[in-house]
């Protein structure tokens, strides 16, 4: 059976309380997509879970599926800054470190990492985009690695250029509720593409192509 390892990184800056709840419903949501996913394509999917503001949390690492919970507002507080290099580069070389010690020489392991924000970077010491974006080039080059970024109030562009995310790999959602949600069934789609690609053995793929414009305003 094939492994796909799916790592969320998510902002739990203070700017994310405007969109606390539908980030909340956005997630939980998301995930039942995905054990639907995981079983229909008859994959064993580990899941990592890492949250940042001005530090980082790490709620699973590397986890089966069947062990992550919904999360609620009693589990996820936004506030602070935020510190999102550091949470990418110290999950990454947790990944990396992991895969050293598991020998994989059939290619049977692939790699999902889905970094989610509504802000710009402005709290992190021991990572920075350029230390970052080549780690993203590096592991990509495998066609094992996939890289996604989901984001708001920022130049994607910029973003996808500082840290080595192709345009394909990176979209933009409005910071409202309905933008929220709406970006995460999005994401969800793209998801459950690339974990179907993942077991039929295809190389990765623009994560989020022919995908709408979101919504900007409440309804």
């Amino acid at each position: 059976m094939k492994t796909i390892h799916l790592a969320i990184i998510l902002d739990r800056s203070g700017s994310m309380e405007a969109c606390r709840d539908a980030t909340i419903s956005g997630f939980n949501e998301y995930i039942t997509g995905i054990r639907e996913s995981s079983e229909r394509a008859e994959l064993e999917t580990r899941v990592t879970l890492v949250t940042f503001n001005h530090g980082m949390k790490t709620a699973y690492f590397d986890e089966p599926l069947a062990r992550l919970k919904p999360i609620s507002r009693e589990t996820y507080v936004p506030e602070g800054n935020t510190a999102m290099l550091d949470a990418v580069g110290a999950t990454l070389k947790r990944l990396e470190k992991l895969g050293a010690k598991r020998p994989d020489p059939d290619g049977r392991d692939s790699y999902l990492i889905c970094i989610i924000s509504d802000g710009l970077e402005n709290a992190s010491r021991r990572f920075d985009y350029s230390t970052i974006a080549e780690t993203i080039q590096r592991l990509s080059a495998t066609d094992r690695w996939t890289f996604t970024y989901l984001g708001s109030n920022q130049d994607l562009s910029l973003i996808s250029q500082r840290m080595g995310i192709p345009a394909g790999y990176a979209a933009d959602y409005a910071s409202s509720p309905v933008g929220t949600r709406e970006a995460w069934r999005r994401h969800g789609r793209s998801t459950r593409v690339r974990m179907d690609d993942v077991a039929r053995g295809v190389p990765p793929s623009p994560f989020y192509k022919d995908e709408p414009e979101q919504p900007d305003v409440d309804a």
